[in-house]
């Protein structure tokens, strides 16, 4: 045994109470004794006992009653109660059971049996006790994970969202797969008419993927500010993750300019599966593909930070998602893709691609969970 329990006693013999309480101690342990249920009941009220020994026959309140109300007065607390009993009728023995009583031991009590079927108790009893141990410390964890996951959403925020009031001809959606989202959509108004967007897609989920994607975040708006070209913030984030990314991460990009006076799209793309711009038809006038690996991958001598350009001549709309939206499946593993999202603009009636194309993912789920985080970018481009 590796610790001293306390036992109550619940008997109204003082010959076999007292019997039992000389046997306890002598087993290293202390007994309390009581003599009826009711006494019982007001004892487990005050202190909480390791074992109890409870009687079935007993004035004031039997045994029955009193583990019946023993545990309802200790809720989830499981306290191991061993009945007493003369009764060798099966059904009272059931009903002791049912009432909440553990095990019994028939009178005249066999001491070996009784010591037998304590050390039972005793390692239920003490596998309860680390079993709540470790139910705190789990507790304790979580309220501590809560709390960091709560800062760490607050700095994370502080940085995605150091641009001005986002410009009203663009929207943008996004849907993490866990508490936090790999995916980062930047948006930086350099003049009335000129934007430039970053939209990154860093490697996994969660907390860790949102941290691999912080330097590019901070490299892209101190150099917007700067007002450098997209070439040089491209080839800069790149040589930052390169320099400080472990091996096997990295972080898909579009790094894009759109130039409202010369109607003009710029675009940087680094694994970004899904940048074009559309008509009103939802016809796709221009693709602009990933023709450099993501950033992080390549050190600074391989990379390449050429650009995509298109100039449009009439109005439609820049859209440019993560491979959460193209890839998200529908029950029978079907992917939304390409297609889904030229469906979602050719069904608008408004100018609001950005919902059309929500609602459209959402339906194709159908209620289940993303696998992977979902970012959405639409620019209205007139």
């Amino acid at each position: 045994m590796t610790r001293a329990l306390t036992i109550l006693v619940a008997e109204d013999s003082p010959t076999s109470r007292q019997i039992l309480l000389d046997y306890i101690r002598m087993l290293g342990h202390e007994a309390v004794p009581v003599s009826n249920g009711q006494d019982a009941v007001e004892y487990c009220r005050q202190q909480r006992p390791d074992v109890i020994f409870m009687d079935v026959t007993m004035p004031v309140m039997d045994g029955f009653t009193a583990t019946k109300a023993i545990r309802e007065l200790l809720g989830e607390h499981w306290v191991p109660i061993i009945f007493l009993t003369s009764l060798s009728d099966r059904s009272q023995l059931l009903r002791g059971l049912t009432m909440g009583g553990d095990d019994y031991l028939v009178k005249p009590i066999d001491l070996d049996i009784l010591t037998a079927k304590l050390h039972v108790m005793i390692r239920i009893s003490e596998m309860q006790h680390r079993i709540a141990q470790d139910s705190e410390r789990l507790e304790n964890y979580y309220r501590a994970n809560e709390q960091e996951q709560m800062f760490a959403q607050m700095v994370l925020d502080r940085f995605t969202r150091r641009s001005e009031q986002v410009p009203p001809n663009i929207q943008q959606w996004q849907r993490p797969a866990t508490n936090f989202s790999g995916d980062t959509i930047c948006i930086r108004r350099i003049r009335p008419d000129l934007d430039r967007i970053m939209l990154a897609d860093s490697t996994g989920h969660g907390l860790t993927a949102a941290i691999c994607g912080l330097p590019a975040v901070d490299t892209f708006f101190a150099m917007c500010d700067r007002n450098l070209p997209i070439q040089e913030i491209a080839r800069t984030i790149n040589r930052k993750l390169h320099a400080i990314l472990p091996l096997g991460r990295f972080v898909a990009a579009a790094i894009i300019e759109v130039d409202y006076q010369r109607r003009r799209i710029a675009v940087w793309n680094g694994g970004i599966p899904c940048a074009g711009y559309v008509d009103r038809q939802g016809q796709i006038l221009k693709h602009f593909s990933s023709c450099s690996p993501p950033l992080g991958i390549l050190p600074d001598g391989d990379f390449e930070a050429s650009l995509d350009y298109y100039q449009w001549q009439s109005p439609g709309s820049l859209i440019v998602c993560s491979d959460g939206i193209t890839e998200a499946a529908n029950a029978n593993g079907q992917a939304f893709g390409i297609e889904g999202i030229k469906a979602a603009v050719r069904a608008t009636q408004t100018l609001d691609i950005q919902g059309s194309i929500t609602q459209a993912v959402n339906q194709h789920l159908d209620g289940r969970e993303n696998h992977d985080d979902i970012s959405l970018v639409v620019v209205r481009c007139q």
